[in-house]
C-alpha cells in the first residue's frame, strides 16, 4: 500500500501587509512575542488590532488553531476579534480556543466533569436563579423566620463571589469588607456551605463555580498535563482586570510551552471591587522569569492636549510601568476645568454645553457625561429632564428606577395616599418578618376598614407583630411632619439597617438617598414633592422606544461602566474634595492610586473636547452649606495642561 502524507495547512501571509496596517510598536509584539511577553497598552493604543494580527502571524506559521488559546472578557470582545480575524486571513477559525474565562471553563469542565464528581450533564444557574437558590438556603436553615433581619441573597451571593475569585475565607471578605456583618459570620457561612451542597447534589454550577472547579481541575497533575501541552499559545486580553482564580489558572496552563502574551494596562485598573488584582500585571515578569515587556504608547483616540493632561495624572502613581501616551492626532482646544456655584449651576452647565455642542453638529450620542458615583448624577438628570435632553444610564437604572430609593419613596407616597396598595406592601415588606405574601394578607385586612393599623397589629404572629409595629410608628411619624426632608430622614433613621443587610454596596445608595433629601429641601410638603417627581418617573419611556431616538442620546455614565469605550466629547462632573477621589480612598495608598487611575481612565474616553467640573458650594445634612474644593488631583497637574472657566448666571449659565 503507497503512504499518502497530509502535510499541513499554512496560511499564506503575501497578502497580510503587516507594515502598513501597524505601527513600528505593534509589529514588534506581532512578530517577537515568543515566550512569556506582558505587553502594556495605554489607552487609545489598539491592543485589539495587535491580537488580531498576532494571531494571524501564529496561523500563517503553521501553527495549529486548536493549539491556540485566546480569553478575552466578554464573548462579544471575541466575537469580534474572530470575525475580525477571519476577514484578515481568509479563513474560518472554528476550533479555535476563544472566549472568556467563564466560556472555556464551560468547555473543559463538559469534558472533565466525573473527575470532579459531577455528571457531565451538569447545568449553569444565572446570578438570579443562584440567588434564588441562597434565599432557599436562608429559608431552609430557619434564619428567614427568626424575627431579626439576616442578609438578604444579595449581600451572601457577593461574598461568596469575591472569596471565590480572589482565593479568599469567608471570614476574611467579611472582616475586610462587610465589617457590619462580623456578628452573623457563623451562619453566614453555614448558608453558603448548604448552598454548595445543594449545588452538587443537584448537578448544577453557578458562574464562580465555572472557574473555580477549572481551577480544581488543573490541580490533577494528568489534567494540567494534558491541558498544557494543548495551549501552546495563550492569549489574554484586559489583563490587567483579571482576579487571583483566574491568575492561577493561567499559571497552570503555560508551565509546559511558556508562550503566553498578556496585554492590558496598569494605569487602567479599576475593578478591585470586582476581586481584580493589579498584582497579577505587576508582578508578571517576576512570576514568568525572562518575561519580555512591550510598550504600546501611541494613541489614535485623543488629541495631543489631552493626552497631555492624562499623562500628569497618571505619573504621581507608584505602582506602575512608566508610560507615556503620544498623540498622532492634530492639536486641538485645551481641556476645560469649570468652576461652578453648586450642583444645580453645574447641571445646567452641562445641559447648555450639551445642546451648544449638538447645534454645532455634534450628536449627542458622541457626547457622555461621567461621575465617580451615581448619586453625583441626580441634578443633572433633573436637568436634562426639564430640557427634553434624550439620555440614557450606561450599566444601571435612572435615579428615581433604582431599589432604595423606590423603597424611601413608599413610607412617602402611602401617607400621602393611604389607597397606595403598591407602596403599601413594598413599605411593610421591608420590615422583619414580613415578605410579599404576607403583606398582601395585611393589605386585605386594612381594605376591610373595621380595623385600625394598631389593632391589626395585634392580631398578627409575634414574628411578624414587630417589624408591622416598626413600619406603623414610622408612617406616624411622617404624618406629623409636613416637609418632604424631614420626613425622607425620618425614614432613614429605619432603613440604614435594611440597607446594610440587603445590598452589597449600602455606603453609595445611602449617599443617592442623601442626595434624595437634598432635592426633597426644596419642597414644602410632600405631596408637592411626590407630584414633581412623579413626572420625572414618567419621562423615561418618552421617545426612547424609537429606533431612531435609541442612537441619538447622551450617555450617562459612571466611568468604571465607562472604560474601554470613547466619545468626542466628555464630561468629567463632581470633581471635588471627598468626592473624587472618594473619601473611602484617603487613608489607603493602594486605593489613593486606584481612584487616580479611574481619573486617568475617565479623561482617556475623550477624543477632542474634555470638560471637567466641580461645585465650589455642596449641602450636607449635618453641616449645613459648606465650601467644597477641587479634588486633590487637580492640585498635581501643571496648569499649561488645562484653561479654566467660572460659572456665571448672569452670562452663560
Amino acid at each position: 500500500m503507497q503512504d499518502y502524507k497530509l502535510t499541513p495547512f499554512i496560511i499564506s501571509q503575501s497578502f497580510i501587509n503587516y507594515k502598513d496596517n501597524l505601527n513600528y510598536q505593534q509589529i514588534k509584539v506581532v512578530e517577537e512575542t515568543d515566550g512569556p511577553c506582558l505587553v502594556l497598552a495605554g489607552a487609545g493604543s489598539g491592543k485589539t488590532r495587535v491580537l488580531i494580527y498576532r494571531l494571524a502571524y501564529l496561523l500563517g506559521k503553521g501553527e495549529n488553531l486548536r493549539n491556540i488559546l485566546l480569553v478575552t472578557f466578554t464573548n462579544r470582545a471575541a466575537q469580534e476579534m474572530i470575525n475580525r480575524a477571519e476577514i484578515l486571513i481568509k479563513m474560518n477559525l472554528k476550533g479555535l480556543w476563544a472566549g472568556t474565562f467563564h466560556h472555556i471553563a464551560n468547555v473543559i469542565l463538559h469534558r472533565e466533569a466525573p473527575l470532579l464528581g459531577y455528571s457531565p450533564n451538569f447545568s449553569i444557574i444565572d446570578n438570579e436563579d443562584s440567588k434564588d437558590l441562597i434565599d432557599d438556603c436562608i429559608g431552609e436553615l430557619g434564619y428567614s423566620k427568626s424575627g431579626k433581619l439576616f442578609p438578604k441573597k444579595d449581600v451572601i451571593s457577593q461574598i461568596w463571589s469575591l472569596a471565590t475569585n480572589s482565593l479568599r475565607e469567608i471570614d476574611e471578605i467579611i472582616f475586610a469588607d462587610y465589617s457590619h456583618l462580623e456578628e452573623f459570620i457563623p451562619q453566614i457561612k453555614r448558608v453558603i456551605y448548604h448552598y454548595n451542597n445543594k449545588k452538587k447534589a443537584s448537578n448544577i454550577m453557578d458562574f464562580n463555580d465555572l472557574l473555580f472547579n477549572w481551577h480544581k481541575l488543573l490541580k490533577i497533575d494528568k489534567v494540567r498535563e494534558k491541558y498544557a501541552q494543548i495551549f501552546k499559545y495563550i492569549l489574554v486580553d484586559e489583563y490587567q482586570d483579571t482576579n487571583r482564580l483566574q491568575f492561577e489558572i493561567l499559571k497552570d496552563l503555560a508551565i509546559y510551552h511558556r508562550n503566553i502574551l498578556v496585554v492590558g494596562d496598569d494605569a487602567q485598573s479599576i475593578y478591585s471591587f470586582r476581586s481584580a488584582d493589579i498584582n497579577n500585571i505587576l508582578d508578571f515578569p517576576k512570576v514568568f522569569n525572562g518575561a519580555k515587556i512591550f510598550k504600546l504608547e501611541i494613541n489614535y483616540r485623543s488629541s495631543p492636549q489631552i493626552l497631555s493632561l492624562a499623562n500628569e495624572v497618571i505619573k504621581h502613581n507608584r505602582a506602575q510601568f512608566p508610560k507615556e501616551l503620544k498623540a498622532i492626532k492634530k492639536d486641538f482646544q485645551l481641556p476645560v476645568v469649570v468652576e461652578t456655584k453648586d450642583v444645580y449651576q453645574q447641571a445646567r452647565f452641562v445641559a447648555q454645553k450639551v445642546l451648544e455642542l449638538n447645534s454645532e453638529g455634534i450628536p449627542l450620542r458622541e457626547i457622555a457625561v461621567l461621575f465617580r458615583s451615581h448619586y453625583q448624577a441626580l441634578e443633572l438628570e433633573l436637568e436634562l429632564m426639564k430640557r427634553n435632553i434624550i439620555y440614557v444610564v450606561r450599566g444601571g437604572m435612572r435615579f428615581f428606577e433604582q431599589a432604595h430609593i423606590k423603597d424611601v419613596l413608599a413610607y412617602l407616597k402611602v401617607v400621602a395616599n393611604e389607597k397606595d396598595e403598591l407602596s403599601f406592601k413594598r413599605a411593610i415588606s421591608l420590615h422583619k418578618g414580613i415578605g410579599r405574601s404576607y403583606a398582601q394578607k395585611i393589605w386585605i385586612e386594612v381594605c376591610k376598614g373595621d380595623k385600625s393599623l394598631e389593632e391589626i397589629a395585634q392580631t398578627l404572629p409575634k414574628n411578624k407583630k414587630e417589624g408591622f409595629n416598626e413600619f406603623i410608628t414610622i408612617i406616624n411619624n411622617i404624618k406629623k411632619i409636613s416637609q418632604a426632608e424631614v420626613a425622607i430622614r425620618e425614614i432613614l433613621n429605619n432603613y440604614k439597617e435594611y440597607c446594610y443587610l440587603s445590598f452589597d454596596n449600602p455606603e453609595d445608595r445611602l449617599l443617592d438617598l442623601e442626595e434624595l433629601a437634598k432635592i426633597a429641601r426644596n419642597y414644602s410638603t410632600i405631596r408637592e414633592f411626590l407630584l414633581d417627581i412623579s413626572s420625572y418617573e414618567s419621562f423615561r419611556g418618552e421617545t426612547i422606544l424609537e429606533e431612531d431616538a435609541k442612537k441619538e442620546v447622551l450617555t450617562l455614565s459612571t466611568i468604571h461602566q465607562a472604560k474601554g469605550l470613547e466619545w468626542e466629547v466628555v464630561f468629567i462632573i463632581g470633581f471635588s474634595d471627598y468626592e473624587f477621589p472618594h473619601s473611602k480612598a484617603l487613608n489607603s495608598p493602594q486605593a489613593m492610586e486606584e481612584e487616580r487611575r479611574l481619573f486617568y481612565v475617565a479623561t482617556t474616553r475623550a477624543k477632542n473636547y474634555l470638560y471637567i467640573t466641580y461645585p465650589q458650594t455642596k449641602y450636607t445634612f449635618k453641616n449645613g452649606l459648606i465650601i467644597s474644593r477641587p479634588s486633590m488631583f487637580l492640585y498635581e497637574l501643571p496648569s499649561s495642561c488645562y484653561e479654566e472657566w467660572e460659572c456665571s448666571d448672569s452670562t452663560n449659565c
